[in-house]
């Protein structure tokens, strides 16, 4: 399995569950939570797949159910059909995300989490699913706790800075400056005013001098 990781913009966009166990129930959970429009089809829904706020068919699947689907997870416990589902998805161009076999769909959902604007995700390629949560937990341990908030004051300054007249170089310092140790100190010292405020002095100065020189 050679999968590229890349970050999917999911707001809006309809994603099809074929499904009403415990997984299907998970993956609905993780599709809502990025904002996709999910609905989900299956001849029985479990308790907890009762228990989501989404359109739900109790009933077998229908190839029309494809219809102006971004992308279809197919967490059925019967494997044919799951790839008839697949083969009808990319006739209809619709990503597919296979549960009970990932290497047989278009993309995986890795263990992820998110810390502010910051995204931890972890795949061994479908050999250990225990493996990648330990190692994304592991990872998530090693984030400063002040940089998701540091993080989200830079992503305001990266869109000023893009709009100054200042040259690529020194607005790469710049946002270096703020991103790492100097910015996270006055960070947790002042709060983002007071990055703010360093920030706007560091850009005032920053045609006469080096940003990325010391104050």
């Amino acid at each position: 399995m050679s999968f590229l990781p890349v970050m999917l913009e999911l707001t809006g966009r309809r994603v099809l569950i074929v499904g009403g166990g415990g997984v299907a129930c998970r993956r609905a959970s993780t599709f809502l939570e990025y904002r996709a429009t999910v609905s989900m089809v299956a001849i029985r829904f479990d308790d907890a797949a009762r228990q989501l706020d989404v359109d739900k068919a109790e009933r077998p699947y229908r190839p029309g159910d494809l219809d102006g689907a971004f992308a279809v997870c197919t967490a059925t416990d019967d494997p044919e059909l799951n790839e008839r589902i697949a083969n009808e998805a990319r006739a209809r161009d619709v990503l597919v995300n296979r549960c009970d076999d990932g290497p047989a769909g278009d993309f995986t959902v890795p263990a992820h989490a998110r810390r502010g604007p910051i995204t931890v995700a972890v795949d061994t390629g479908g050999a250990s699913a225990s493996t990648a949560s330990t190692l994304r937990d592991e990872l998530l341990g090693q984030i400063d706790p002040s940089l998701p908030a540091l993080l989200e004051v830079a992503a305001g300054w990266r869109k000023r800075l893009r709009r100054a007249d200042l040259d690529t170089g020194r607005r790469s310092g710049l946002l270096k400056r703020l991103t790492g140790p100097e910015g996270s100190r006055i960070l947790q010292d002042g709060g983002p005013d007071a990055v703010n405020a360093w920030m706007e002095t560091l850009v005032a100065e920053s045609p006469a001098g080096d940003p990325t020189s010391p104050t």
